[in-house]
């Protein structure tokens, strides 16, 4: 009984968020409103939050908002037990336990009017500290379940603005800073609005606040990796940002396009470098060759000491010289030139009238 209370508080709730945004009547689905309250509260901290691990009030409100571009660092060295109890039993119990603090919290006290006399910052924590690491984990799980590419978490926002409504969360007033997103969810990319609200932006925006105002500036973000190339389109990799730990430290995969042919794009150099067909085992060289890398592409080689046989179609041992010839010419060249040097060093000290050895 207490939990379909719960539901339908929250999808009221929503209710009230879109009323002012659309002319139609919104279909009530309570797992999508709960998500919109979810990305709603965690694009605030995304976007005006500050790390409340260092410094005061007295320095907060002066400290650049970084999170677009990149989960905190250094890292959470502890979980909020609450967000982790709660995302370890799978993305619907963790969707509802944040939704649940989310509908109590002071960022978005301005659709309740039971907390519209609320003056704590942190609600429902006691104190920002709490509050950050709160959302800070929220953030890493639901990320990674975007990641996972979650059935739950595709198209919550129906076609409306990914951002929608961020103008209004009560963090705004003190970071004192606008953020604009043209996107939204869509057939081509139904996690799209999953991957602004929870992740950080490592492909657009990076330079200008978090914000993409339109397509034209996506073309030209000159925070974009990927700018410098032909096309420069940059992507986000799911199936290459699945490690929980790797996306705690940052460590996320996006994708460009090389223009050439047998190179790939790292996130760890930040360009296209060269495939290594031998090292990934993509080719089988046959005959008795080794595969052998080169700049875009490779081929099969015979191994050192070894040269390929037309006629028996294989590779054979090259026929060695004799060493002892090349050793003795060696030895005596050696004996040669020291017995002059020696005939030298006698004829200059007077042991000899000339320098013939």
């Amino acid at each position: 009984m207490a939990f379909k209370i719960k539901i339908l508080f929250i999808t009221f709730f929503y209710f009230l968020l879109n009323t002012k945004h659309s002319d139609s009547k919104p279909v009530i689905n309570p797992l999508r409103d709960k998500l919109r309250i979810v990305g709603l509260y965690l694009a605030a901290h995304k976007y005006f939050e500050v790390d409340r691990r260092t410094g005061s009030e007295m320095t907060w409100k002066y400290d650049e908002r970084v999170y677009h571009k990149y989960f905190p660092l250094p890292r959470l060295k502890r979980l909020h037990p609450e967000v982790r109890t709660a995302c370890d039993q799978g993305v619907l119990t963790c969707i509802d336990v944040i939704a649940d603090n989310a509908v109590k919290s002071y960022s978005l006290k301005y659709l309740t009017l039971k907390y519209m006399n609320e003056t704590n910052p942190s609600k429902p924590f006691a104190t920002p500290l709490e509050l950050f690491q709160y959302r800070a984990s929220a953030a890493y799980f639901l990320c990674w379940f975007t990641m996972q590419r979650s059935e739950y978490l595709m198209n919550y926002m129906s076609g409306s603005n990914c951002l929608q409504d961020l103008e209004k969360v009560k963090e705004k007033e003190v970071a004192d800073k606008d953020v604009v997103d043209f996107r939204h969810d869509s057939i081509q990319n139904p996690f799209l609005c999953a991957e602004i609200q929870f992740c950080p932006n490592y492909c657009y925006g990076r330079r200008s606040g978090g914000s993409v105002p339109s397509q034209l500036a996506l073309i030209k973000d000159s925070g974009n990796p990927c700018k410098h190339l032909k096309d420069p389109t940059c992507t986000i990799l799911p199936n290459e940002n699945t490690d929980f730990d790797g996306l705690q430290r940052n460590m996320f995969n996006i994708s460009c396009s090389c223009q050439r042919s047998g190179f790939i794009w790292s996130s760890r150099f930040e360009l296209c470098v060269d495939v290594d067909e031998c090292k990934l085992k993509t080719v089988t060289c046959t005959n008795g060759q080794v595969c052998q890398n080169l700049p875009g592409s490779y081929k099969c080689v015979c191994r050192k000491g070894y040269r390929f046989d037309a006629e028996s179609n294989q590779c054979v041992e090259l026929v060695p010289i004799p060493s002892h010839s090349l050793s003795r010419t060696g030895r005596v060249k050696a004996i040669q030139q020291k017995t002059a040097l020696m005939a030298m060093f006698e004829y200059v000290i007077g042991l000899r009238n000339n320098t013939e050895p």
